[in-house]
């Protein structure tokens, strides 16, 4: 029975809330349409710690649907300047299905779904921007444009890796977007987080990985980013390639 309630769209609680950070200089353009979507498979690989995934009153960058669904699927219902309506769809490991609204800027949303289309190696993705009144999020850049290969197809990706140190928290991040649409391929974030005692929570080390398994745009999945078989990368300097952006049929 599907049923309608308000989810994260995401990565949810602490370190992935969409904040509005300072505006940059010039507006990303939105490389998706109205009836495109997109679907991941969400698992959490690592969780090292005292206390189970996750505890009442838990405070950190993830939620229960990062180990607890078969997919999560975005659907483009709306597109408004730089802001993406979705509809979400969380199909949960104990059978039932929930949907949520979610609304993604590619200018300003610190998740980070979607950014600018067709952005270059060193663009700006992300501001600085006060997190949380304690710290203050760096400004982020492109690390680099690849060719990323798999067996269903190459595209053109921006890539991002950054690390963050939050009050002796380490964060590591390495997200991959396609680059003629936007929309995010690749996520991956691992922590070791300190205790926090104020709230009796122990120190916990854990991985969460983000990957998509289908798409309306034929070409565009990426079934396991870390397998040597199923993933050559070639630097745009040394093999130039055409990117191919077709649509397929919306199938769940």
């Amino acid at each position: 029975m599907k049923k309608i309630m308000l989810l994260p769209a995401g990565l949810s609680t602490l370190l992935l809330l969409a904040i509005v950070a300072p505006a940059m200089a010039q507006t990303p353009v939105v490389g998706v349409q109205v009836g495109d979507w997109f679907k991941y498979k969400v698992q959490v690989t690592q969780w090292e710690t005292t206390m189970p995934f996750l505890p009442e009153g838990y405070l950190g960058p993830l939620s229960l649907a990062d180990n607890q669904t078969n997919w999560i699927m975005y659907n483009v219902t709306g597109i408004t300047g730089d802001v993406i309506n979705f509809v979400v769809t969380y199909s949960w490991k104990n059978g039932t299905v929930t949907t949520a609204n979610y609304d993604e800027n590619v200018t300003f949303s610190n998740i980070m779904l979607a950014i600018g289309a067709n952005m270059k190696e060193g663009d700006k993705v992300r501001d600085t921007f006060d997190f949380l009144g304690f710290y203050q999020w760096p400004a982020l850049y492109l690390n680099k444009s690849i060719m990323l290969t798999t067996p269903n197809g190459t595209r053109e990706t921006n890539t991002l890796k950054y690390t963050v140190d939050i009050m002796g928290s380490i964060y590591n991040y390495t997200l991959y977007w396609d680059k003629a649409t936007g929309m995010r391929v690749y996520y991956e974030n691992s922590g070791d987080v300190t205790a926090l005692d104020f709230i009796g929570q122990p120190a916990y080390k854990y991985t969460v990985k983000w990957e998509l398994i289908d798409s309306s745009i034929s070409g565009l999945v990426i079934p396991d980013i870390t397998a040597p078989m199923l993933l050559t990368v070639i630097m745009l300097a040394t093999v130039p390639i055409a990117v191919i952006y077709k649509r397929k049929k919306i199938a769940l």
